[in-house]
C-alpha cells in the first residue's frame, strides 16, 4: 500500500470520526431541547389545573395509565409564606360581659362581633358585622408584595380574653398581631408588630392597613335607619368628626393624619383608632337597597396608610369600639368618640346632652324596653311644660274670645291718627278680662 493510499484512508477515518461526535452532539442538544419543551408544557398544563398522565414500565409489561395530581405550583418565594398561604384556618373566641368578638387566624382578623345585652327589632342576636362579613389586611413589600389575609397566622398565645397571632418568615422574622378585650368593655386592644423582619427594604417607610365591613339592618324601618348611619372620620384639633353616607352613597380622600374612624349605624358602631394615628386614608361607604335579601345596610371600606421605620422592629398600637352609640359611654374615652352622635345645634345639643340623655339613662337603669322608656319621657316632659302649656292655651282660649271685640274697636278707629286711642282702648279690654297677649 502506498503512501498516498494510507493517507487517504486516515482521513476517510477522521471524516467519519468527526461526523459521528458531531451528530452525537446534535442529537443531545436535540433532546435536552424536546425536554426543556417537555417541561414548558407540563408546566403550563399544572398551571390550568389539567390532569397530568404517567405509564410505568413494570416487568416487560406496561401498567394501566394511573392519573397523578398535578403538583401545586409554587406562588410565594418565601417557603414559610407558601407554607402559610396553604395551612387551614382556624377560628378564635374571645368573650367578656359585653361583646363577643371571633377571630381568624387566616389573616389574623376579625371574623364576627355579637353585641350582648342587645337585640334586633325581631329580638333575634345583634352583630355589628356578621360572620365573615368583614376584612382587615396589612398589604406590604417584604422580598416579595404580601396582603396578610392571604395567609395563616400561628397561634403564638391564647387565653380567653386575649390571643397572640404571628406569620413567620424564612429569615428568622415575623408580623404579630395580638387582640386584647378590656374587662367589662366594649373596647379592644389591637398591636401589630413588624419583628426582626429583614426582608422588609430600607426604603419602605409605609405600610398599608385596609378594613372593610358589611353593616347588617338592625331596624325595621329601613330609611330611618339609613338616615341616620354613616361613616365618621376625625383628624386631631376638629370641632368634630367629618361624616360622609346619610342613606347616600360616597367617597373622601385624607392626604393629612387621621385619628379614628367609624361605621356608624344608627344605634351601633365600629370604631378603630391608630394610638399614634393613621398617615393618610381613604374612605368609602355605599347603602344596600332596601329590598336586599340578606337585609344588609351598608358597605363601608377604609384604606388606610401607616409609617414605618425601616431597619428596626415596629409596633403599631390600635384600639376598636365595638358597641352601642350611647353618649355617656363614647365621652368617657376621651377621644370625642360622642362627637358622632348628632344632638342638634348648641341650644337644642345642651338640651338633650344635659337633660334628655341622662333621663333616658336613669329610665334604662330599672326599664330594658326603650319604647318605653320614650314613652315616660314624653309623660315626664309634657309635665314638666304643663305650667306654661296651660297659660299658653288660656291665653289663646280668652284672646278667641276677645277677637269680636277686638275687631269692634279696629272699627270704631280705622284712621292712622286714631292709632294711640285703639292701643288704649285695645290694653284696657286685655285688663279687664284678664288676658296677657305676650
Amino acid at each position: 500500500m502506498d503512501k498516498n493510499s494510507v493517507t487517504g484512508f486516515i482521513l476517510i477515518a477522521l471524516i467519519l470520526f468527526g461526523f459521528t461526535f458531531y451528530q452525537s452532539r446534535q442529537a443531545r442538544k436535540a433532546a435536552e431541547w424536546q425536554a426543556q419543551q417537555d417541561s414548558i408544557a407540563l408546566a403550563q398544563r399544572i398551571a390550568a389545573g389539567d390532569t397530568v398522565i404517567t405509564v410505568v414500565p413494570v416487568d416487560n409489561a406496561e401498567a394501566p395509565a394511573v392519573a397523578a395530581p398535578a403538583p401545586q405550583a409554587a406562588i410565594y418565594k418565601d417557603a414559610a409564606l407558601e407554607a402559610a398561604h396553604n395551612a387551614e384556618a382556624s377560628l378564635i373566641s374571645l368573650e367578656n360581659d359585653k361583646i363577643a368578638l371571633t377571630l381568624s387566624s387566616m389573616g389574623a382578623q376579625p371574623y364576627g362581633v355579637l353585641v350582648k345585652d342587645y337585640f334586633n327589632y325581631d329580638s333575634t342576636a345583634l352583630h355589628i358585622f356578621k360572620d365573615g362579613a368583614s376584612t382587615y389586611s396589612v398589604s406590604v413589600y417584604a422580598g416579595e408584595f404580601i396582603q396578610t389575609k392571604d395567609f395563616n397566622f400561628q397561634v403564638a398565645e391564647k387565653n380567653d380574653t386575649a390571643v397572640v397571632f404571628r406569620l413567620p418568615f424564612s429569615d428568622g422574622g415575623y408580623i404579630e398581631q395580638r387582640y386584647a378585650l378590656q374587662a367589662d368593655s366594649y373596647m379592644v386592644d389591637s398591636q401589630l408588630s413588624f419583628i426582626g423582619m429583614s426582608s422588609i427594604p430600607r426604603n419602605v417607610s409605609s405600610v398599608d392597613i385596609d378594613y372593610s365591613m358589611i353593616i347588617p339592618r338592625m331596624e325595621k324601618g329601613y330609611k330611618n335607619e339609613a338616615q341616620y348611619s354613616k361613616l365618621d372620620f376625625y383628624q386631631d384639633g376638629d370641632k368634630k368628626p367629618t361624616e360622609i353616607g346619610r342613606s347616600r352613597n360616597g367617597s373622601k380622600r385624607v392626604d393629612s393624619k387621621v385619628s379614628w374612624f367609624a361605621f356608624q349605624q344608627q344605634f351601633f358602631s365600629a370604631i378603630i383608632r391608630a394610638k399614634n394615628q393613621f398617615a393618610s386614608g381613604s374612605f368609602d361607604i355605599s347603602f344596600f337597597p332596601q329590598e336586599d335579601e340578606s337585609r344588609n345596610l351598608m358597605a363601608c371600606t377604609a384604606r388606610m396608610r401607616a409609617d414605618y421605620r425601616p431597619g428596626q422592629d415596629n409596633v403599631i398600637p390600635f384600639e376598636m369600639y365595638l358597641g352601642p352609640n350611647k353618649y355617656k359611654i363614647l365621652r368617657e374615652y376621651d377621644q370625642k368618640y360622642e362627637k358622632i352622635i348628632p344632638l342638634g345645634g348648641s341650644l337644642v345639643g345642651w338640651f338633650t346632652k344635659y337633660v334628655i340623655i341622662p333621663m333616658f339613662d336613669f329610665f334604662h337603669r330599672f326599664i330594658a324596653n326603650f319604647g318605653l322608656i320614650i314613652l315616660l319621657m314624653t309623660i315626664v316632659i309634657k309635665l314638666v311644660v304643663l305650667p306654661l302649656t296651660y297659660k299658653s292655651y288660656a291665653s289663646s282660649a280668652i284672646m278667641a274670645v276677645l277677637k269680636p271685640e277686638i275687631e269692634k274697636i279696629n272699627a270704631k278707629y280705622p284712621k292712622q291718627e286714631d292709632a294711640m286711642k285703639k292701643q288704649q282702648a285695645t290694653m284696657a279690654l286685655y285688663n279687664k278680662a284678664g288676658a296677657n297677649p305676650m
